[in-house]
């Protein structure tokens, strides 16, 4: 492929992103929502991909895997559109702020989450006790709360760490120490993409409502964070679990595996291409949390949505596609349209329903999907059980607030 068809594909996206940017921001007067999240991500992982150098040694990539975001992009904007249009038909508002009539963070979750907080410190001090796998290894993260009932407490955490971050203060230092407590828990158990998405799901919730504003040193924080991250878990939980000492090639190592962490999606879908797509698979394996809680319930095993085929992209291996790649991967041209309008509708129903009723834990569920989608550069996060789970636990707190609220006013 010459140049200048390169380069007419990157314009062609560009040009489709600014459009659909600016429509969306018409149609709900913020950029704050699904679409902008799943877009302007990958749109900006998308530039640093292909401006790396090629003595850094990634693999060459492949400009025809932009066409799946090309033609993606706008089926997942016709019911942002479709719901925006039907709201203003019936002089619904587009736009609101959240009801913060509590006042800050609801006691009945503060309660919650220490006694979460504390059952899975006791695990994770159990795990640490019986010895069988090291501490800072997947095996070990694993064990303590990879799986069974330990997993499900785990994802529990996840609305709670999202309102914890949203409503914490500076001089709110219970919150503080449950919200660190927390991060404790998710930085055990090691996996990177579950503390980014919680943390920008809060993030794109503090900036909806103006509670933070948008700037080049948030933007730069939200980098230094995502960095620290990676230093966490492959420096410091490491050297926690076998004594070991950090030198300068470990921290090289490091900062080459972030630089692979952040081209990975982009570059693993391009490569995929190129091999021909030999992972290709049916559709069941995304909607793989349906298609898995009916095996439980019928005694089949569950299928495991993780795709099985690592690429070497230069540094390292890869076994995630992105958003649409991984769709693309299992799917039909009808199936691949089919699914992106159907989950695009479920996601923005929960916009239209939390715009309308401005209630804490809907915005919670919408802006957790925001999460999601602002990892689709990385990965396809709606085949994984948290996708349905996190909010049907949102729900119950909501429950539970609702009920608390009650008792102290009967």
């Amino acid at each position: 492929m010459d140049f200048v068809t390169q380069l007419s594909i990157v314009l062609i996206l560009l040009m489709e992103v600014s459009c659909l940017t600016y429509l969306e921001y018409r149609a709900w007067r913020t950029i704050y929502t699904p679409l902008c999240a799943l877009m302007l991500p990958y749109v900006a992982v998308l530039l640093i991909t292909i401006s790396i150098p090629a003595d850094f040694g990634f693999v060459r990539f492949n400009y025809e895997s932009i066409y799946v975001w090309i033609l993606g992009l706008p089926l997942f904007a016709i019911p942002s559109f479709g719901f925006a249009t039907l709201m203003r038909h019936y002089q619904l508002p587009v736009y609101s702020t959240i009801d913060d009539e509590e006042k800050g963070f609801s006691k009945a979750l503060l309660v919650i989450g220490a006694i979460l907080v504390g059952v899975l410190l006791i695990k994770l001090y159990r795990t640490l006790s019986h010895g069988f796998y090291l501490f800072g290894t997947e095996d070990f993260a694993e064990e303590f709360s990879g799986h069974g009932v330990w997993a499900h407490l785990r994802g529990m955490i996840i609305p709670i760490l999202i309102l914890a971050l949203y409503y914490v203060k500076k001089t709110d230092f219970l919150l503080w120490g449950l919200i660190g407590l927390m991060l404790v828990i998710q930085f055990s158990y090691m996996v990177k993409g579950a503390i980014i998405i919680t943390v920008v799901s809060a993030l794109m919730m503090k900036l909806y409502t103006g509670k933070i504003h948008l700037s080049l040193t948030l933007i730069l924080g939200v980098i230094l964070g995502a960095v620290l991250v990676f230093y966490i878990i492959y420096m410091v939980i490491p050297l926690l679990g076998n004594d070991g000492e950090a030198n300068m090639s470990l921290v090289e190592f490091i900062a080459r595996h972030f630089v692979h962490y952040f081209t990975s999606g982009t570059l693993g879908w391009s490569y995929d291409l190129d091999q021909g797509i030999p992972d290709r698979n049916d559709f069941s394996y995304v909607v793989a949390p349906f298609v898995n809680i009916w095996n439980a319930i019928h005694g089949y095993e569950t299928i495991s949505p993780v795709n099985p085929i690592y690429w070497n992209t230069g540094i390292t291996y890869t076994n995630v596609r992105t958003f649409f790649g991984t769709l693309c991967i299992y799917t039909t041209p009808l199936s691949f349209a089919t699914y992106t309008l159907v989950a695009s509708s479920v996601i923005y129903f929960w916009k239209m329903l939390a715009t309308m009723t401005r209630n804490i834990y809907i915005y919670t569920i919408l802006f957790y999907y925001c999460g999601l989608m602002a990892m689709g550069w990385f990965e396809f996060y709606m085949f994984h059980l948290s996708a349905i789970e996190v909010p049907l636990i949102a729900l119950f707190y909501a429950w539970v607030s609702g009920l608390g609220k009650e008792v102290s006013h009967g």
